[in-house]
């Protein structure tokens, strides 16, 4: 597992398809939801956003990332926590779920950095699985698992 993916995954749900961040209760509401689509723009392979700070109170979640299978080639993906100065890079390919689990701190803000294998122009699509119980990602890997 990779236990600062949440980071990443918190963040992607503060990201509408605008590339705006929202506030604590779009990604309240996407926890409750179980997770959701979240859409980057991608421009000669190259994709980033930064987060605002985010009040994350100590939450503690387990959950998945997958680049919809769609997709094409490899995908790297650098979270850099300007709270907790946290690094995470996570190699992905479309369809493969990447688990994670994580306890947060009091807040956090992230810088996105998104780098495809292919340099065109794209939206890359990833479903953000989230589960509150802690009973393990497996079923959060898939939209509608």
């Amino acid at each position: 597992m990779r236990p600062s993916l949440l980071l990443l995954v918190t963040a992607c749900l503060a990201l509408p398809a605008s590339g705006e961040a929202q506030g604590i209760a779009a990604i309240m509401r996407g926890v409750r939801d179980g997770g959701g689509w979240v859409s980057v723009p991608i421009e000669s392979g190259q994709g980033s956003f930064s987060t605002v700070p985010l009040p994350t109170m100590g939450m503690q979640l387990t959950g998945c990332l997958n680049v919809w299978y769609g997709h094409s080639g490899t995908w790297e993906i650098v979270a850099k926590d300007r709270v907790s100065r946290e690094v995470l890079e996570v190699d992905a390919e479309p369809g493969v779920g990447v688990p994670f689990a994580h306890q947060f701190g009091m807040q956090a803000q992230v810088d996105f950095e998104f780098r495809w294998s292919e340099p065109r122009d794209t939206t890359l699509l990833l479903w953000v699985g989230l589960e509150m119980r802690g009973e393990g990602a497996g079923e959060v890997c898939y939209p509608g698992g």
